[in-house]
C-alpha cells in the first residue's frame, strides 16, 4: 500500500556536517507512521552512504545517490521517486518534533476535507544554533490567499516545515535549480498564486542556523532573491505594485548589513528602497537609519540591549512551552 506521506531528505556530505543522523531519526520518530523516507544523496564524497545504511533496514527508508547537482535537483529527484499523496521535505541539518506529521494530517482531516483549493501547509519554526539551543522563533499567521504577503516577506518558516499535495507539482512544476539558494521561495510563490496555503500554528520544526548553510552567503542570497522577484513579478496580477515589492526587498535586505555593522551598505540599500516607495518606510526603519550615523560603539549598546530582550523572550517562551508538554 502506498504511503500517505513521502518525506524527501536531500543531503550532501551529511556525515561530515554531523547532523544527518539526528534529522533521519527525527523523521523515524514521528507518531504518524504512514510515510516513506527518501534520502537523496547529492554526490557526497564522504561516508554519508555508510551513515544511511543502518536505517535502510526499515522498509520505509530509501536511499538514492545522484551526481552533485544542488539541493533543488535532489529534492526534485526525491519528488519524482516518491509515491505518497503528500510530499514533505526535511533538510539534513533540521529536526522535526515527533508530532509534526500527525498535526499536519489531522489539520487536513479537520479543516480541509471539503476545501479542495488548498495546496500547501507549513508549521511554525524554532531557530536553533549548531549545538541545538533555541535562539529564536519564526511563525506567521497569514492563511488562505497568501501570495501577496509572500511577495513582500518570506512567510514560510523553513522548507522543512511544509507539506504539499502531490497534484500541486503537476500544476506549478518543481524546484527551479537556477534560483538556488532561493528556489524554495520561488516554488512557494508559484504554489500560493494557484492554491490556498495554511499554517499549523505550532512550533513543530527546528531550523538550524549555522555558517555551513547555503543561505549563509548574503550577497548570493540578495542576488537570487531579486531574480525570484523578477521572475514572479513578470506574471503577477495587476494590483501588485512592483515598485513597492522591490522597495520592501531593499529595505528588509538592508537590515542584514545593519546587523553586521556595515553601515554604508545599509544606508545605500535602505535609501534605494525608500526612493522606490517612500510610503512603506516605517518609523523603526528611520530610527535605524539615523542610528547608523552614530558609529559602532553606540549602536553596539543598542544591539546588546536588543539581544538581551530577545534572550529573555526566548527563555520565557521556552518555559511556557515546557509547561504545556504532557
Amino acid at each position: 500500500m502506498a504511503p500517505k506521506v513521502s518525506i524527501v531528505c536531500p543531503t550532501f556530505n551529511g556525515a561530515t556536517r554531523g547532523y544527518l543522523r539526528e534529522a533521519i531519526e527525527s523523521a523515524l520518530d514521528q507518531t504518524f507512521k504512514g510515510y516513506e523516507l527518501i534520502i537523496v544523496d547529492d554526490g557526497s564524497t564522504d561516508h554519508t552512504k555508510e551513515v544511511c545504511e543502518p536505517y535502510l533496514e526499515d522498509s520505509r527508508v530509501h536511499y538514492i545517490f545522484q551526481p552533485n547537482a544542488g539541493p533543488a535537483s535532489a529534492r526534485n529527484t526525491g519528488i519524482s521517486a516518491s509515491s505518497g499523496e503528500f510530499i514533505c521535505f526535511l533538510d539534513d541539518d533540521d529536526l522535526w518534533k515527533p508530532r509534526k506529521l500527525e498535526k499536519q494530517i489531522d489539520f487536513i482531516s479537520a479543516r480541509l476535507s471539503t476545501e479542495h483549493r488548498w495546496g500547501m501547509l507549513f508549521t511554525w519554526v524554532e531557530l536553533i544554533n549548531a549545538g541545538g539551543d533555541i535562539v529564536s522563533y519564526r511563525g506567521h499567521h497569514q492563511e488562505g490567499s497568501i501570495y501577496r504577503a509572500l511577495l513582500f516577506e518570506y512567510t514560510i518558516g523553513a522548507t522543512s516545515s511544509v507539506l504539499v499535495k502531490r497534484e500541486v507539482f503537476d500544476t506549478v512544476g518543481l524546484f527551479d535549480g537556477s534560483l538556488e539558494p532561493c528556489e524554495d521561495w520561488d516554488l512557494w510563490l508559484r504554489i500560493s498564486k494557484e492554491y490556498l496555503v495554511f499554517p499549523i500554528k505550532e512550533y513543530l520544526v527546528q531550523y538550524r542556523e549555522h555558517q555551513d548553510r547555503v543561505s549563509a552567503d548574503r550577497e548570493k542570497v540578495f542576488y537570487y532573491e531579486k531574480a525570484v522577484l523578477k521572475k514572479n513579478l513578470a506574471s503577477a496580477p495587476p494590483d501588485i505594485n512592483p515598485k513597492e515589492v522591490y522597495a520592501s526587498y531593499y529595505i528588509k535586505g538592508s537590515l542584514s548589513y545593519f546587523a553586521s555593522d556595515a553601515y554604508p551598505q545599509f544606508r545605500q540599500m535602505f535609501f534605494t528602497g525608500a526612493k522606490l516607495a517612500p510610503r512603506i518606510v516605517g518609523i523603526e526603519h528611520i530610527l535605524l537609519f539615523l542610528l547608523s550615523f552614530l558609529g559602532t560603539r553606540p549602536v553596539s549598546v543598542v544591539k546588546r540591549i536588543k539581544r538581551y530582550i530577545q534572550r529573555v523572550m526566548v527563555e520565557r517562551r521556552c518555559r511556557h512551552m515546557s509547561r504545556q508538554l504532557p
